[in-house]
């Protein structure tokens, strides 16, 4: 396949753009993002939107400005070649590895997978990790021009030939006899061939024989500039000024992405970064990016005569397009012009429609044409509107309704009229109909929006975009109406109920020229690309993840987007094989739906710095001195497609209590700032995307002034406190006048003291014995209680506890002992309940136990009633007998509220005391509940006699009464 430059978006960037010079020698990537450029004039550390210079004049460890070679190995570090010698860039430093001349400069930079750094120069080098020098390979003689590294062998590009290094094993390989003397400057190894660029062109080594590779267009023994493997293993070549890629051994002429004058020439370094992106760097023309997109455009290389696309509509498994030179068919990708245009009434053709009957309609911005929708053969022309633009079509029946730029149409018995259209839209500039489920005709103008709603029609004055120019209709599936409007933005809904969103409520463009609903995304074009929409939300009035497919916002989508969308009217857009098709300024773009959900990369912020006064902080956790309370962050986002539409937000905790909006400002300034512990946080969304990046980091901690610390502040307040109490003494006489009034005013107080105590006390919703909740927490708690089982699909278990015979107690020993059997109850039951249990005295000595999770409810009311029956009561309250208690417990069921749950609990309770007590009795009621379960008065026994009601017990429940 040929790659040409329509295949991708690109950016050229040069001088003016801040690069330090056009010659750009070598490009690459750090784990940052950042792309850094070697040039003839210093290093560039590039992060899409700016370019940050170092060299001889602002950095003292630089050696040189002419830069030859850049390498970011295993460690992350980037080494730096020039023509003086090597330099290494490693946590934020520079340093000049200047041990060793390298006469002629530094010509390549590669690890070896042992993790050996060598460098090429007038000799082979290795880098000695330990000793921290450069030490020379004295197993290959001469220069080394050129080095590549695959798996566990170095190539080594020499005079007259090439070497490999493997496992400390060194071979030569000469040029062969007939080959003239040459230098191999270029090497990459693609599958088992291995390349050779020279200084007399192209070499490929296979089976141990060298064999020349010719490049198409470019005369033979010239040198080779450049060679790139890039990570699908495709390998391109660079001449001076012609470019090709090779794959499977098939040279393919790539000169087209060069630009279209073919002027981006001598190519001398190439790397695909790790978002996709292709840069290319030019001996004499800068930098440039380029990028694919998933999206598709069909324009004039695709055979289209004219590129301004103004409407689309499917016809059969081929796309129509209309243009400025009228109809052309989409089919196998290839354009091909029709034969009706010929008969046309004027060649930009604005809208389609094809009807019911395989008629194809087709509005033109002179008049109106009718084509066989089978053949799209032209069959008539209707003159009567000739001087009129055809904005829109839709049929209804046997009836073709047509709006122009000068009123509204029907077409019936072949005859264009007027005769049932009101007077206001005799002349209306009309843009865009659509006919309903409900046989409704919306007809948007200019103007505003009229409805026919069965024989008559009526302006919409009672909406939001009353008045407004009206570029879209569409009724979405679930019957709700779509209203676009050029620069108001849209409603959505219904006549009864409508919803507005504009770029107030969060939308990135304020027109709607063409809508489509897949799956629960909303796509919507607009003069400004388009973008989708979570439809449930819009439908509960709300706008959220708003995301742009295609943003043409910013002034470098000329060359870095697709630019769309065009038209206001029908035939604006399509869903069709598969595709959403729209109409744009160069062909028409199509987007893949299983694309349609996909996301771009997010930028990842970097936090370069803290600045403080003249110094520069880089380290994640900083302590500063009490007098540095200026500070400045500095932070970017890497990041090379639309960059200037990045968006960041930060905050200082411990400062700011919110995020601050910085907008696409990468600095954060804070003034006299208090001491203490801070941490820097900032954020990174693009504009077209509602996605924000993760955080970085910065912690900060800013020591006190003396008189600041702790200490200092104590001894303040101490002397503070010091001259109150002398200026209350001084006072105090002064006040014993008013000493009656105040004690007067103490009693008032204090009587309405005890009065709020008192109210407090009987609003009090804990039992003073026992500590456990009463009567009151009930009342307050119930609601909410009852809605959390509800929401849990778990019935609440209601279960009443009765202490046997505790009369006897009170009567022989005392109320004194009577509490303290109580208090000892109320603990036995926090032990042997849950987290999620309410525990309630309900009076006396009977307990309400509420549960909530009725999973292992059973086990709770058997665990209670064992534990205070096992209870030494005897031993530690001197009780004649051991006690006892009696439970009755039911689970509530939705179809009765909650007094009831209490009855029937009671009822169970009831039903144990009269069954001799010390048990248990849970009702087990099915639902719906029968009739005697609900009502208001219930016999347990008899249900159970009857079969009604199931029980969980520790008794016979068939047994007579004691």
């Amino acid at each position: 396949m040929t790659l040409e430059q329509d295949d991708y978006l690109y950016r050229y960037w040069s001088v003016e753009a801040g690069l330090p010079q056009i010659s750009v020698t070598s490009i690459a990537q750090d784990t940052q993002g950042y792309v850094w450029v070697g040039t003839q004039n210093g290093l560039a550390r590039f992060d899409g939107v700016n370019f940050r210079v170092f060299n001889t004049a602002n950095t003292p460890s630089f050696s040189s400005n002419l830069i030859t070679a850049l390498y970011i190995d295993q460690q992350q570090r980037l080494w730096i070649g020039t023509v003086y010698g090597l330099m290494l860039y490693q946590d934020r430093k520079f340093v000049y590895l200047d041990n060793l001349p390298l006469p002629g400069g530094v010509n390549s930079i590669m690890q070896h997978a042992d993790g050996t750094i060598y460098v090429g120069a007038d000799h082979l080098y290795q880098w000695d990790e330990q000793l921290e020098k450069l030490q020379q390979v004295t197993t290959h003689q001469g220069a080394a021009f050129a080095l590549h590294q695959q798996q566990d062998t170095l190539f080594i590009g020499g005079q007259n030939g090439f070497a490999t290094l493997k496992q400390e094993q060194y071979q030569w390989f000469a040029v062969p006899d007939h080959i003239a003397e040459l230098q191999v400057v270029q090497l990459a190894r693609q599958a088992d061939d291995l390349y050779l660029g020279t200084s007399l062109g192209l070499y490929r080594w296979q089976n141990e024989q060298w064999h020349t590779v010719t490049l198409p267009g470019y005369a033979a023994g010239k040198r080779v500039g450049m060679l790139y493997l890039d990570p699908q293993q495709k390998l391109w070549v660079a001449s001076y000024d012609m470019l090709y890629q090779i794959d499977q051994r098939q040279v393919v002429t790539a000169e087209q992405i060069q630009g279209q004058s073919k002027d981006f020439t001598w190519i001398e370094a190439m790397l695909q970064d790790k978002f996709g992106n292709l840069w290319l760097g030019s001996h004499t023309r800068g930098l440039k990016r380029l990028r694919t997109t998933s999206m598709q455009r069909f324009s004039t290389k695709q055979g289209l005569t004219d590129p301004f696309v103004w409407s689309i509509q499917p016809w059969q498994q081929h796309l129509l397009v209309g243009t400025n030179d009228g109809l052309a068919l989409l089919q196998d990708d290839k354009f091909q012009a029709l034969s009706a245009n010929k008969n046309l009434p004027n060649p930009l053709v604005y809208s389609m429609l094809l009807d019911s009957q395989s008629k194809l309609w087709v509005g033109t911005r002179g008049g109106l044409s009718q084509l066989d929708g089978n053949t799209l053969a032209w069959q008539q022309n209707y003159d009567s509107i000739s001087h009129l633009l055809v904005s829109t079509l839709v049929e209804e029946n046997e009836r073709i309704w047509v709006g122009t730029s000068d009123g509204l149409y029907y077409l019936e018995h072949n005859k264009l009229q007027q005769d049932q259209v009101p007077i206001a839209l005799h002349d209306a500039r009309i843009r865009i109909l659509l006919l309903d489920s409900q046989q409704r005709l919306w007809v948007g103008t200019e103007n505003g929006l009229f409805l026919r709603d069965g024989d008559s029609f009526a302006e919409l004055k009672n909406m939001p975009l009353s008045g407004s120019f009206i570029s879209a209709l569409k009724q979405l599936p679930d019957g709700n109406i779509f209203i676009g409007s050029l620069d108001q933005g849209f409603v959505l809904g219904s006549l009864e109920s409508w919803n507005w969103f504009t770029q107030n409520q969060g939308l990135p463009d304020n027109g709607a020229l063409y809508v489509e609903q897949v799956n629960d995304q909303l796509v919507i074009s607009s003069f400004q690309g388009f973008y989708r929409l979570n439809y449930s939300e819009l439908t509960m009035g709300n706008i959220r993840q708003v995301y742009m497919l295609l943003d043409d916002r910013r002034p470098e989508a000329v060359t870095d987007s697709l630019r769309c969308c065009n038209g206001a009217g029908s035939s604006k857009g399509a869903l069709h094989e598969g595709k959403l098709w729209f109409p744009t300024l160069d062909g028409v773009l199509a987007l893949p739906i299983q694309q349609l959900m996909q996301y771009d990369a997010i930028p990842k912020p970097v936090l370069e710095s803290l600045i403080v006064g003249s110094k520069r902080y880089l380290a994640s956790q900083v302590r500063l001195e009490p007098n540095q309370r200026d500070w400045q962050f500095r932070f970017t986002a890497p990041f090379f497609v639309q960059p200037s539409s990045m968006h960041f937000r930060y905050q200082l905790q411990g400062y700011d209590t919110d995020w601050v909006d910085a907008g696409s400002r990468r600095a954060a300034f804070y003034t006299n700032l208090p001491p203490g512990q801070y941490r820097f946080v900032v954020q990174v969304r693009l504009a077209s995307d509602y996605r924000w990046s993760d955080t970085v980091s910065m912690e900060v901690q800013l020591a006190p002034h003396w008189y600041e610390t702790s200490t200092a502040r104590a001894i303040a307040l101490l002397t503070f406190m010091l001259l109150l109490w002398a200026i209350y003494r001084w006072r105090l006489m002064a006040l014993a006048n008013a000493k009656q009034q105040l004690e007067t005013l103490v009693k008032e107080r204090t009587a309405e003291l005890h009065l709020a105590n008192q109210k407090l006390l009987e609003m009090s919703r804990q039992d003073a014995l026992t500590g456990l909740n009463n009567r009151h927490y009930l009342n307050a708690n119930i609601s909410r209680i009852i809605s959390r089982a509800k929401r849990n699909h778990a019935p609440l278990i209601w279960a009443l506890l009765d202490l046997d015979y505790f009369k006897q107690v009170n009567d022989s020993l005392g109320h004194q002992v009577g509490d303290e059997v109580l208090v000892i109850i109320a603990d036995l039951l926090r032990k042997n309940s849950r987290s999620t249990d309410h525990l309630i005295r309900w009076g006396g000595e009977e307990f309400l136990i509420l549960l909530e999770n009725n999973e292992d409810a059973l086990l709770v009311i058997k665990r209670i009633h064992k534990a205070i029956s096992d209870y030494p009561w005897q031993d530690k309250v001197n009780l004649k007998q051991p006690l006892t208690c009696s439970i009755g417990a039911v689970a509530q069921l939705d179809e009765w509220d909650w007094q009831h749950s209490l009855r029937l609990a009671d009822q169970a309770l009831f039903w144990v005391k009269e069954h001799g007590r010390n048990a248990y009795m849970i009702l087990d009621i099915s639902s719906p509940p029968t009739t005697e379960i609900l009502a208001e008065s219930i016999n347990v026994g008899q249900l159970l006699t009857e079969g009604k009601l199931h029980v969980i017990s520790n008794k016979d429940y068939t047994a007579d009464p004691l």
